[in-house]
């Protein structure tokens, strides 16, 4: 009897290793081959397009469940082995940044944006994601291989070494350098030295309390200031959505928030405070109630019919999944037909993200005006 059933139990791990899929860890020792033999070619784009591929090889990986005892012996892999790869690749890709020329360095930086970009949506929690402090290993090799290029680089290249810090800052954000990087760039006179800086500082502000404070007082001078052009100016308005670390940081953020609306002139400006505002008040309940009164409030002023539709979105925003909240919408105003404010389910999810396709277009002009330098 014991005799079958180990038969039958191992005629189930063949049978699972002949039809299962191989994992990314699986995969590892292909891709980091292909990756270096891509790097080491001649020809012209090969490098660029080995780098590029491993943007969708990187994302899928962080999505994916960490290895278990199980999966690693259906395909040969000890413990470990899996991590090894993944920080192989990484160093490979950072050295690939450090020597490599601005087309190289621009690919660099669009292989993490993917990855970045999709941190938050993986689908089971337990995923810590392929950036995060937990699996990388040599993440000091890593800031440092970044680092030397913001040193001895142009304004380009400072530039996207600060973006990579920011796709990097779960284990970027303690590391003390690196901040005073980052919060010093706020002031180059740079354009894309300050626009990838402040693309940065919305990563750390995410997770960091007390960078977050120390980064509201510096934005809050920004927009205040008639020397900060308005480029400037709208870029750090969006950093506003991303005060999420704490329920501390968010309600002063929203607060410093409420008064530069209360204080903007410019009409593009005020948009984009309205649209940060309220996805900051999303992580909470209480700031979301509070929110919603001032947009309602905020309908009672002449306002144009750009800003009009914008607080709309945002109270649908705001109200959709809050049943209390969007009956007290219905009954506090009306809503003028035909007019079409009500969000689509894909403007809605598009707005619940931390990144969102506005965010991505910046980011993409950015990249697309360093290609062109």
């Amino acid at each position: 009897m014991e005799f079958g059933r180990a038969s039958s139990f191992f005629f189930f791990l063949d049978t699972r290793e002949s039809t299962m899929e191989p994992t990314c860890a699986a995969c590892a020792m292909e891709w980091s081959i292909q990756l270096e033999k891509g790097l080491r070619s001649s020809k012209p784009g090969v490098p660029v397009k080995a780098i590029l591929q491993m943007g969708p090889h990187l994302q899928h990986w962080s999505r994916e469940l960490e290895s278990g005892i199980v999966s690693n012996a259906m395909f040969d892999l000890v413990p470990g082995e899996d991590e090894l790869f993944a920080n192989a690749i990484l160093l490979r890709l950072a050295d690939a940044f450090r020597g490599g020329n601005k087309e190289i360095r621009l690919s660099v930086v669009r292989v993490f944006l993917i990855e970045q970009k999709h941190h938050n949506n993986r689908k089971h929690k337990q995923c810590k994601g392929l950036l995060s402090m937990a699996r990388v290993a040599n993440h000091l090799e890593l800031l440092k291989r970044v680092k030397s290029v913001f040193n001895d680089g142009d304004s380009v290249s400072k530039a996207l070494a600060l973006i990579l810090f920011g796709c990097w800052a779960d284990f970027a954000n303690d590391n003390a350098q690196i901040r005073y990087l980052i919060l010093s760039s706020l002031v180059s006179p740079h354009y894309c030295e300050v626009r990838a800086s402040l693309f940065a500082t919305g990563c750390f502000c995410e997770i960091s309390d007390d960078f977050a404070c120390i980064t509201l007082e510096m934005l809050f001078n920004m927009m205040n200031s008639p020397a900060v052009s308005l480029p400037i100016k709208s870029a750090a308005a969006r950093v506003f959505a991303k005060f999420k670390c704490s329920y501390s940081v968010a309600k002063k953020a929203y607060k410093i928030g409420l008064e530069l609306i209360s204080s903007s002139s410019n009409e593009d400006i005020l948009v984009i405070m309205l649209l940060s505002l309220s996805k900051l008040a999303s992580v909470s309940t209480l700031l979301t109630s509070n929110h919603v009164e001032f947009l309602i409030s905020f309908q009672e002023r002449q306002l144009t019919s750009h800003v009009q539709e914008t607080t709309l979105r945002c109270i649908h925003f705001l109200s959709r999944n809050n049943p209390s909240l969007k009956l007290y919408c219905n009954t506090s105003f009306e809503v003028p037909d035909g007019n079409g404010v009500e969000l689509t389910p894909s403007e809605y999810e598009v707005w619940k993200g931390d990144w969102t396709d506005d965010e991505m277009v910046e980011l993409n002009k950015l990249l697309s005006d360093f290609e062109l330098l």
